[in-house]
């Protein structure tokens, strides 16, 4: 055994510790793995972008989030430390989107992708049929 400032050092044992090392390293809490798990989503307000959005990013790194009172609740804002305001979103030359969904007029692609109807193929064969049916003659003057 060493002797390290009047103490003796024992094998295995950390320094300032009485258990051994292995017992004394940071466990994962369960919230660590609950994150892991969840799927990331897009979050946009309606059909625009939204700053607190999982893949909304700022080109400065300059976005940062608070948690900040409002009526009794606490409610994430997105701020920016360029203006030391609330973040504008997607009107910030600087705003980007991780999955590329963020388009020029501001909307998110995905939130978009979700509102359209996707027709089945039987669908759009029976309304091809349909036009097709009308005889040109009727179209001329």
């Amino acid at each position: 055994m060493n002797s390290y400032h009047g103490y003796e050092k024992r094998e295995g044992y950390h320094r300032g510790y009485h258990k051994p090392r292995e017992e004394h390293q940071r466990q994962p809490f369960k919230k660590d793995y609950e994150q892991r798990e969840r799927v990331l989503q897009p979050q946009p307000l309606g059909d625009r972008c939204n700053p607190l959005c999982p893949f909304f990013i700022c080109n400065k790194a300059a976005l940062f989030t608070l948690n900040k009172p409002f009526r009794g609740k606490y409610m994430r804002v997105a701020y920016c430390r360029l203006t030391g305001g609330e973040c504008i979103g997607s009107e910030c030359q600087y705003s980007g989107c991780k999955i590329n969904a963020l388009l020029p007029d501001g909307r998110c692609a995905k939130a978009l992708e979700k509102k359209t109807r996707h027709v089945s193929d039987e669908e759009l064969f029976r309304e091809l049929q349909s036009i097709e049916d009308y005889d040109v003659s009727d179209f001329a003057r």
